[in-house]
């Protein structure tokens, strides 16, 4: 094996590391967060034209899947029993 070969091994291993870092931050990252930053991706893709395609095909399914999620302690929720005070 030459250097150039473990020059290149080394540089394939660095890309998984920061792919799997990657995926693991954003799976851990908290709905708000996640939601925000795609919104700003979004922003940032619509001044593109290159990207438009990208854009209507998996960008904004995935905004839209990602602006339901929540605690789900609004009112517009039915489902989800409201908070009651216990008496003093």
């Amino acid at each position: 094996m030459g250097l150039d070969s473990l020059m290149l091994q080394d540089l394939v291993v660095a890309l998984i590391v920061l792919a799997a870092l990657g995926f693991s931050v954003c799976k851990l990252m908290p709905a708000r967060r996640r939601l925000r930053l795609m919104l700003a991706l979004d922003a940032w893709s619509a001044r593109h034209p290159a990207l438009a395609r990208w854009r209507e095909r998996s960008l904004k399914p995935r905004i839209a899947r990602a602006a339901g999620v929540g605690c789900g302690g609004c009112a517009s929720n039915a489902g989800t029993p409201t908070h009651r005070h216990l008496p003093r």
